[in-house]
């Protein structure tokens, strides 16, 4: 026979699982959006300029807030997505850091008569800057790379591409230039693979053919940059030995360096954001 109190603690069960089932489908519930982890937006994102970024869900524009939010909803996953946030805002703040320091060294040496006495401190400033910015691009780069993997992880949920395996991108440092390797889960794909896989999106397949050549171009663009850095070193070290024509040539060299070194970004830049788009337009045709 039932008592009383078991009849009130089964009523009390189930109005607990009515209400547990109803903040799950609420619309203002803490899940953020309604539906499974499968229905809920894709998160997309544009690199801009000076490391700013834009996301996207589902194509709208959204705050680093609105993405954290949904990432921080997803309660079987860590996702340090705010966490990577600031720590590239303090990369890209030492980077402009070590950019206003070289350009000040550079302004120094224009106001002063180039003589062995300011050459040295000029050079010893510019090595600083140039810490600076190595640091600054560290610190940025690995953000970079940790917040698209979050991302990735995210909407692989929503693949629909059949027996195809997700397609995503990874950035190295080569040797000569920065690298974007294309991956197919696991297995990092050679060039012709990837662009098989692709024959069957023509517009992704023509967007890599220009990634392909961007890239050619950045590792020329590094190359430059590179032989300007070196150029500038041999002429503060050899100063004294080299002749006037030679010494008017250092802040020229100097400006130039730091010019191609933010063109190099930038181009870089869009060339990322251009194999994200190739990839989206495969992963979601």
């Amino acid at each position: 026979m039932i008592t009383t109190y078991t009849k009130l603690f089964l009523l009390f069960c189930l109005l607990s699982a009515s209400i547990s089932l109803q903040a799950q489908t609420n619309q203002n519930s803490p899940s953020y959006f309604p539906g499974t982890y499968s229905q809920q937006p894709i998160i997309t994102f544009k690199e801009g300029f000076l490391n700013q970024t834009t996301y996207y869900l589902d194509g709208e524009k959204s705050s680093a807030k609105e993405v954290g939010d949904l990432l921080n909803s997803i309660e079987n996953e860590d996702f340090e997505f705010l966490g990577y946030q600031r720590k590239k805002g303090w990369g890209t703040a030492i980077n402009l850091t070590g950019l206003a320091v070289n350009l000040g060294s550079i302004a120094y040496l224009i106001t002063n008569e180039i003589t062995p006495a300011t050459i040295r401190p000029w050079f010893l400033v510019t090595l600083g800057g140039g810490v600076l910015l190595v640091t600054g691009d560290q610190i940025v780069q690995n953000a970079q790379k940790k917040i698209p993997r979050s991302f990735d992880d995210f909407n692989a949920y929503h693949y629909s591409g059949g027996i195809n395996s997700y397609l995503r991108m990874d950035v190295k440092d080569g040797f000569l230039a920065p690298k974007i390797d294309i991956y197919e889960g696991p297995m990092l794909l050679q060039k012709d693979q990837v662009l098989s896989r692709l024959q069957a999106n023509e517009q992704a397949y023509q967007l890599y053919e220009q990634v392909l050549k961007r890239q050619k171009v950045s590792t020329v663009t590094h190359i430059a940059n590179a032989a300007l850095g070196i150029g500038v070193i041999f002429a503060a070290i050899g100063y004294e030995q080299q002749s006037s024509s030679q010494n008017d040539l250092l802040i020229p060299m100097s400006l130039t360096g730091i010019g191609l070194g933010i063109f190099s970004k930038n181009y870089d830049r869009k060339t990322r954001n251009l194999t994200r788009k190739v990839l989206q337009g495969y992963n979601y045709r």
